[in-house]
């Protein structure tokens, strides 16, 4: 069964697992009893879990569109307010033991980098809004990050290996081609990160 839906309002995935982990605990209602009032409990539950969750969510987009993307940086603070608010609900908290959760294509609403950002290059050589994407394959521990520039006319892209850190959350990754416009250039291999 599919664990995610798609949340039309934002674009986004929304993981279910809370619901399907419910439903699980609904089949293991006590022998003789009745498995309605255990149902309808955790009905609740998993109301009160998705509403909380939809207005984590909500606070979090909302201040990412206020900062610009990060782009404002005084209103960094408050997307990693919006951050903390909504991590203790994540129903996977190792998302490197659910490739599938992770594997996909990402445009990017918010991030701490200036320099995924451009924010140091003429306005030309801006990435645009909305055009800043991550293809991540948790299978092959594969990344693809692209951006347009130059109105769109123009994309540049890297490509990076990952490696799994021992915390299940994190990953390092060696760069391994840049690619700008037609041109590709290795990257060095001081070109490191974490992710």
């Amino acid at each position: 069964a599919d664990c995610r839906t798609r949340d039309s309002r934002y674009d986004m995935c929304v993981p279910l697992l809370l619901l399907h982990t419910a439903s699980g605990f609904a089949v293991r209602a006590a022998a003789g009893r009745s498995a309605a009032a255990p149902l309808r409990a955790v009905a609740a539950q998993a109301s009160e879990y998705q509403s909380l969750l939809g207005d984590a969510k909500a606070a979090l987009i909302d201040a990412c569109t206020v900062a610009d993307m990060g782009r404002i940086a005084e209103f960094r603070p408050s997307v990693l307010e919006a951050i903390e608010q909504i991590e203790p609900l994540n129903p996977t908290p190792k998302p490197l033991e659910a490739p599938d959760l992770l594997t996909g294509c990402w445009r990017l609403i918010y991030t701490t980098s200036d320099s995924i950002l451009g924010t140091t290059r003429p306005r030309p050589f801006r990435p645009r809004y909305k055009r800043i994407l991550q293809s991540i394959d948790a299978r092959q521990l594969a990344a693809k990050n692209e951006e347009w520039v130059l109105l769109g006319l123009l994309k540049n892209m890297v490509r990076a290996r990952l490696t799994p850190r021992d915390d299940g959350r994190t990953v390092d990754v060696q760069f391994l081609r840049f690619g700008i416009g037609w041109l590709r250039i290795p990257a060095p291999a001081a070109a490191k990160g974490v992710l």
